[in-house]
């Protein structure tokens, strides 16, 4: 996809899914030598002819995602426990294997103290689902009202104000970056913010629901790693994307606004309460750090058939404010400065 040369390879190659060597059916198959990576033409269709653990896992994590009465099935906490932080993130693809399965992707832990907590060198990514992004209330007093069952079967965990990116879906806006990727190889490529600035086609208030499908694993005395919360979405349950929020200065152009997300002031509440305050400035230093990471991250894993997945979609940056609680009847709301009003949901 990204390179013409060897466009027509055909001969699938073992993947190696961390609980077994597993050669892919023939419709499995790379797309060209820059992404060198494998690609499903369909989740079912691979989930049926494949006995690895680690599809019945990442089968497992979609399904409860989707719907509450397919609650994680606590007899995989062996084969979950086993999990390694590469398992999960080849979990999260076999789950959400196509374009057309995502909205976009996420990164978590951008802050050096919170991956420290997970155990983590670096942040961790989550693939975000076609259903999972939702526009806010276009009033910044109108609460975007939503029942508990749009999260499906993930357990409310609470909210975090984040900036989010639209990325541009021109083949010309990610040529450089695919000339690049060819010229150097794809896991040895590695991009700088001002090559990825390009890629950015508009910029939002946003609010990430966090969620997640393993308390029931928790509550059983298994112990949770970090290969299952990342394998567990990362954490995500929805996101709420303010492309109605409205600019104070309406003459700020995307790149302006993107200079000032390290200094515009996020504010999280609960109940009109304010819980945390923050900016970009924690995220990486800059959310648009945050996207470089995640596509050096992507290429450094030969994850390139995810950066192309990825064009003309959302790309959550990560909190500004930190991960608030809140529950059922209760109103959450991100305000950013620079605009006339934020975001506000509440559940029910």
């Amino acid at each position: 996809r990204i390179s013409r040369k060897l466009a027509a390879m055909k001969k699938p190659f073992p993947v190696y899914l961390g609980f077994a060597r597993v050669t892919p059916p023939s419709f499995f198959l790379a797309p060209s030598p820059a992404t060198r990576c494998l690609r499903l033409n369909s989740p079912s269709s691979y989930f049926s002819t494949s006995s690895s653990p680690l599809v019945a896992i990442a089968r497992a994590f979609r399904d409860a995602r989707e719907d509450p009465t397919k609650p994680l099935d606590t007899g995989l906490a062996e084969e979950l426990s086993s999990m390694s932080v590469n398992d999960a993130y080849l979990a999260q693809r076999l789950a959400y294997p196509t374009s057309t399965d995502l909205a976009g992707a996420k990164c978590g832990a951008t802050n050096e103290k919170i991956w420290r907590l997970f155990g983590l060198n670096e942040p961790f990514r989550g693939l975000i689902p076609s259903d999972c992004v939702i526009e806010a209330a276009g009033d910044g007093d109108q609460i975007l009202e939503l029942p508990l069952s749009r999260l499906g079967g993930s357990v409310l965990r609470g909210g975090e104000a984040e900036w989010c990116f639209l990325l541009n879906d021109d083949n010309q806006a990610w040529s450089s970056i695919v000339e690049k990727a060819v010229a150097v190889g794809d896991s040895d490529c590695t991009l700088e913010p001002n090559e990825t600035r390009g890629l950015v086609k508009d910029v939002f208030p946003a609010v990430e629901i966090c969620g997640s499908r393993i308390g029931g694993l928790a509550e059983a005395g298994v112990e949770l790693t970090p290969g299952m919360k990342i394998a567990d979405g990362a954490g995500n349950g929805l996101v709420i994307v303010g492309k109605n929020c409205q600019l104070v200065d309406t003459m700020l152009s995307v790149d302006d606004k993107i200079n000032l997300l390290s200094k515009w002031k996020v504010t999280s509440k609960v109940n009109d309460k304010v819980k945390s305050i923050g900016s970009g400035a924690e995220v990486l230093s800059h959310p648009l750090k945050s996207l470089t990471w995640l596509l050096n991250h992507l290429f450094r894993r030969g994850e390139a058939d995810v950066i192309m997945d990825l064009q003309g979609k959302y790309v959550m940056t990560g909190t500004c404010t930190g991960l608030d609680t809140f529950g059922p009847g209760e109103v959450f709301e991100a305000t950013f400065e620079g605009y006339t009003h934020g975001i506000k949901v509440r559940f029910s």
